[in-house]
């Protein structure tokens, strides 16, 4: 993917333009960081709430770098589920690239452990955990 992705997103109704706000973005960088900390505490005792916090540390990152380059999602349903496309778009490494597409399987075992009483493992717990350390670093980097 490239920017012409990230442009067909917006084409489609899918993002939309806002003022970029860098500030904000660090902002919501940091909270990312700090949820995979906070993921790490509770890992052994609370791996389902480990498992959430994981999760919003990687859409934190990802919502952060859509912020400092002037990009949201529209209005519509879906935006979380939009969101490793987003990251495909915008970071073109296939090393990156398996991360971003388990972002949103990680996204569905969330799902499943907060609507569905999916039980979490300490499995689940530490694959979210190594994808939302990669895309918060990569974004960090990017940001950087």
């Amino acid at each position: 993917m490239s920017d012409d992705d990230v442009q067909e997103l917006v084409a489609r109704g899918a993002l939309r333009s806002v003022e970029p706000d860098p500030d904000a973005a660090r902002r919501e960088l940091t909270t990312a960081k700090q949820h995979i900390e906070s993921s790490r505490a509770v890992a052994d005792s609370d791996q389902t709430a480990a498992l959430a916090l994981a999760y919003e540390a990687a859409r934190k990152a990802i919502a952060a770098h859509m912020r400092a380059n002037g990009l949201r999602f529209g209005g519509r349903q879906g935006a979380h589920a939009r969101m490793g496309e987003y990251g495909l778009a915008v970071f073109d490494d296939a090393r990156l690239a398996e991360h971003f597409h388990a972002f949103d399987r990680v996204r569905q075992i969330r799902n499943r452990s907060q609507y569905d009483a999916f039980s979490v493992e300490d499995a689940d717990v530490e694959y979210a955990l190594e994808q939302a350390e990669a895309i918060v670093a990569a974004v960090e980097a990017d940001l950087s």
